[in-house]
């Protein structure tokens, strides 16, 4: 599996960073956004949205900074 990783703003609430994990033919399996000011997760196991637009304007994440956030108690 490949991690990918993007930030936006969001109003009121800070930072927000949406993590995927996607396959080598870039079908996306689980998405993820944590926002860190509020500590806010929102899981997605099966996004509605299947394959990874544009993989080269996102930034890289490990394995592990999604499965700590994805396994993180809500």
């Amino acid at each position: 599996m490949n991690y990918y990783k993007t930030a936006m703003f969001v109003p009121g609430k800070g930072q927000a960073w949406m993590f995927s994990e996607a396959d080598e033919n870039l079908k996306v399996h689980r998405t993820l956004t944590y926002i860190p000011m509020t500590n806010e997760i929102e899981r997605i196991p099966d996004p509605v949205v299947k394959i990874l637009f544009m993989p080269e304007r996102l930034s890289p994440a490990t394995e592990t900074e999604f499965l700590e956030l994805w396994n993180q108690p809500s």
